[in-house]
């Protein structure tokens, strides 16, 4: 699911967005990255691992028949599905394997059902192609701003656009940029938790700023919100 959409439009009270920040302390992050290009025929874009779940949805609500799918969802719970070519479970996280021609509207179903998992996967039709790689990146490792690449026809601009670039005053554009950097300042803990380390750092509610820079044609624009997730 979306929850950087959904950061800034008044819905960051949700389980599947706070799971996103648990593995965050105190301090200032690089957050998720994405650009999107023009072409003659559509777009082509690329981004951080962040944004895959949102692409996943994006193509998967956008088209109608076959989609060609082949990569990992990786969930606290086992996922019971017909598109699982297997899954196995380690050091707490269940890896669901999918690899196969399946109908966009059973994929979107499971994608849908689950919004707490992490859907990567390479998504393939005749207006769509989704590239991704298939593990999160290793904690402490360098920021990754091309951890999927996308070439999606013209078809998809608006989705795009309501998607991704929901705040973007200017929908016509040759090249679009947007990246985020969170600065986490403390941490809320449950009272029934303060004396369980493990519970209070799943549990807690990471509270701070979060900075949105949007880069259309080269100019730019700033957006700072409250961080309570």
């Amino acid at each position: 699911m979306d929850y950087i959409k959904d950061l800034f439009t008044g819905k960051a009270d949700q389980e599947h967005v706070h799971q996103k920040f648990v593995k965050y302390s105190k301090g200032t992050f690089i957050g998720p990255a994405i650009v999107v290009k023009k072409t003659a025929g559509g777009m082509k874009i690329s981004g951080s691992h962040e944004y895959v779940d949102a692409m996943v949805g994006l193509v998967l609500r956008n088209t109608q028949g076959a989609v060609s799918a082949a990569g990992n969802v990786f969930s606290k719970s086992g996922i019971e599905t017909d598109l699982a070519a297997k899954s196995k479970k380690r050091m707490g996280v269940y890896n669901t394997e999918i690899k196969s021609e399946a109908d966009a509207k059973a994929l979107l179903g499971l994608y849908e059902q689950n919004p707490e998992a992490t859907f990567y996967l390479d998504l393939e039709t005749d207006r769509a192609k989704l590239k991704t790689k298939k593990k999160a990146p290793r904690p402490g490792a360098s920021h990754d701003d091309e951890f999927f690449s996308a070439t999606l026809d013209a078809s998809f601009a608006g989705a795009l656009a309501e998607d991704i670039c929901f705040d973007c005053a200017k929908k016509d554009y040759r090249e679009l940029r947007i990246s985020h950097r969170y600065h986490i300042n403390g941490l809320v803990i449950p009272d029934e938790y303060k004396n369980d380390a493990a519970k209070a750092r799943l549990s807690a509610k990471r509270k701070g700023t979060v900075k949105r820079t949007v880069e259309i044609d080269g100019e730019k624009t700033e957006t700072e919100k409250v961080l309570l997730v």
